[in-house]
Order: structure tokens, then C-alpha cells, then sequence
């Protein structure tokens, strides 16, 4: 008999979070890099529009 790991059901390896732990929340409370990337965006716009109009 083959040892396959796709058919593993045992404990999850050292590192690894169970659904009971996992915390979809962090991900959703990602949003300031997306504010702070919008910024970044706006001031570079800004940049570019003068350097062209000097």
C-alpha cells in the first residue's frame, strides 16, 4: 500500500492553525494598506500632473 499524503486525516502538522482557530477577522482588518496605497496613488497622480503643466 502506498503512503499518500492527500489521503492524511490525522493532526495538523506543527505550525498550522485548525479551523476552530483561525481568525478571518485579521484579513478583513486589512484595510489601512489599501488607504494607505490610495494615498500613495493620489500623491504620485499629483506629481506626474505638475511635472507635465511645468
Amino acid at each position: 500500500m502506498a503512503d499518500d499524503d492527500d489521503d492524511w486525516v490525522g493532526e495538523p502538522p506543527e505550525g498550522r492553525y485548525s479551523r476552530d482557530r483561525a481568525n478571518p477577522d485579521f484579513w478583513r482588518r486589512q484595510r489601512p494598506i489599501s488607504v494607505a496605497a490610495t494615498g500613495i496613488l493620489v500623491v504620485v497622480v499629483v506629481l506626474v500632473v505638475v511635472l507635465i503643466l511645468r
